[in-house]
């Protein structure tokens, strides 16, 4: 009895384990990549509008700015609301690149003077809007496709870069800690505000 017992479960961790491994993503250039995968406020992630004419309404923040604001009452299929409905441009330098299983781009920017604390997630979809985005960023790295991936894949990076990134602010529910802080439960020196999506992007230096 014990041994079928046991024959039964390990079976059984073996079917679950097989159910639950990740989907591998192929990207076969900058703009493209099979089998990309993505849930959680999809709609507000990959809002179309474009920046306002009138760059006043924009406001100026640095990284460690956004890491300093504090976290908003957002639920998993919330519409945008308060910041998420403002325009920011935030300049900073950027520390890392990775592509993730849903095709996005993460430029993850810290500021590029001084040693306050706090690195911001900026997000490029996957989608032809964004396509000169992505080719400016891919071209930061020596990346061969096609390449795959079932997992955020980091990308080698030279120089880093000054940058100045415009777009809404995003509280990314995945990521929040149960305080409900504005620290990524797993990586707490991110701040849980991203820009997300990135629609314009100018190189400083």
């Amino acid at each position: 009895m014990t041994r079928t017992t046991f024959t039964i479960t390990a079976i059984a961790f073996v079917c679950s384990t097989a159910a639950a491994a990740p989907q591998e993503v192929t990207c076969e250039s900058p703009c493209s990549c099979s089998s990309a995968h993505g849930k959680g406020r999809w709609s507000v992630k990959n809002d179309p509008e474009t920046p306002p004419t009138d760059t006043s309404t924009t406001q100026a923040v640095t990284p460690s700015d956004i890491f300093s604001w504090a976290g908003p009452e957002v639920l998993q299929r919330s519409k945008r609301t308060g910041l998420e409905e403002k325009w920011f441009a935030v300049t900073g330098r950027v520390v890392a690149v990775r592509v993730e299983a849903d095709g996005d781009l993460h430029i993850a920017l810290s500021d590029a003077t001084g040693d306050k604390k706090g690195t911001v997630v900026c997000k490029v979809p996957l989608k032809p809007q964004w396509c000169d985005i992505r080719e400016t960023v891919f071209g930061w790295t020596p990346t061969r496709f096609p390449f795959q991936t079932s997992s955020a894949k980091r990308l080698k990076i030279g120089d880093p870069r000054v940058v100045t990134i415009v777009g809404k602010a995003f509280w990314d529910v995945g990521h929040v800690p149960k305080d409900q802080s504005n620290r990524r439960k797993y990586m707490p020196d991110y701040a849980v505000w991203e820009i997300h999506p990135v629609m314009a992007l100018h190189v400083i230096q």
